[in-house]
């Protein structure tokens, strides 16, 4: 009986691994010789010339209209660059527009807390970190830009009602005219148009920029009054006491503080330590965010505000009292008042510093860090 020679049949997946996924038979050729070896033949070139060109597009995002944001491996991104981007493309050039569009409607509408931040900003010393908060906000939205693309979907709902409580505050801002209640409705108005174009997961990311521009709303008049006047009477009181133990006499009344040769000193209501308070806050909450540690942490770093602006406010009305009583008034008053004041910022930075220190030093002794597992062992 005569034999046949059988020729050994290859299976689908060594077939699909060998050819590159790619069908045999009658039309087609293959690029691989005997060996396993790649030809490079005109196909593959074009072929490998459409995926690298694929891999260089920007993402596309799965519906359609939708902007495409940066993705992790293009960390070099940014805002800025990015809008300019999108402003060159037809598909995202509406969306970028109309984004800007209704940031200008809810400027125009809010026109009168506008020009209210400029005046507090420009006549109150307290306020005067104001012209830097809406920069910084702006540094916040751009590091949370760099984290990657963003699912923008589910906030049409939740960005018309915060919409909807903006103009409500704004309409109860012509009955009651308080401006505080207006400067409030501005920022929620911004981040209902952040929920209505971007949806919630961009309102989640974007939030902290949006909150940090509450450090650039003035107070009212009232509720600061009740906030300072408790202020001015402890730092006097810590001062004297302070100025005493230390062979000072000082006689305190309320806010006056008398000391030997008809010196009197008055602690007034702009050294209060609310200046300091307020840089302080907003500077611990942008330290606060910065930092990769947990929650607590966070916490403990924006709570450290309170004690460190009264500390350097004390000390500071202790070294006036200093100057006036062994050197002479005049260097307690005016220009040198004023770079007294910016010692004690540069004092309270360096309050800080030492506070976040310690911080550090309780945190690796709550969490230490684990240690690396053995070598294994042959």
């Amino acid at each position: 009986m005569a034999t046949m020679p059988i020729t050994p049949v290859q299976s689908p997946q060594e077939g699909s691994e060998a050819t590159g996924n790619a069908p045999n038979g009658p039309g087609f050729k293959d690029d691989l010789t005997t060996s396993g070896e790649r030809v490079d033949s005109p196909d593959n070139r074009a072929s490998q010339a459409l995926k690298q060109e694929g891999s260089a597009r920007p993402p596309l995002s799965a519906v359609a209209g939708e902007p495409a944001h940066a993705t992790s491996a293009d960390s070099s991104l940014d805002l800025h660059t990015y809008l300019l981007k999108a402003l060159s493309d037809p598909q995202q050039r509406n969306w970028v527009i109309g984004t800007l569009g209704c940031l200008l409607l809810l400027c125009k509408v809010f026109e009168v807390n506008l020009s209210h931040f400029v005046y507090a900003w420009t006549t109150d010393e307290n306020y005067s970190h104001g012209f830097l908060v809406p920069f910084i906000s702006l540094y916040f939205a751009n590091q949370a830009f760099k984290r990657g693309p963003l699912a923008m979907r589910g906030g049409l709902v939740l960005g018309f009602c915060l919409l909807a409580v903006s103009l409500f505050g704004r309409l109860v801002m012509v009955l009651l005219p308080i401006p505080f209640f207006g400067d409030l409705a501005f920022l929620v108005g911004i981040a209902g148009i952040c929920s209505l174009i971007g949806g919630q997961e961009a309102l989640k990311r974007y939030g902290f920029a949006i909150f940090f521009l509450i450090f650039m709303v003035p107070l009212p008049i009232a509720l600061y009054t009740k906030i300072a006047s408790p202020l001015q009477l402890l730092a006097s009181q810590i001062a004297t006491m302070a100025l005493n133990a230390t062979g000072v006499p000082v006689l305190c009344e309320g806010n006056m503080m008398s000391l030997p040769g008809g010196i009197q000193m008055f602690v007034a209501e702009a050294c209060s330590g609310m200046r300091q308070l307020t840089g302080f806050l907003a500077l611990t909450a942008a330290v606060a965010y910065l930092s990769q540690r947990p929650a607590w942490y966070r916490l403990a770093v924006v709570a450290s505000a309170i004690p460190i602006a009264i500390t350097a406010n004390v000390t500071r009305i202790i070294l006036t009292g200093y100057i006036m009583y062994f050197v002479d008034r005049q260097y307690a008053s005016g220009t040198y008042h004023t770079l007294e004041g910016l010692l004690m910022m540069g004092f309270g930075l360096g309050l800080l510093s030492l506070g976040r220190t310690a911080l550090d030093q309780l945190a690796t002794l709550v969490s230490p860090t684990p240690a690396s597992p053995p070598p294994a062992v042959a």
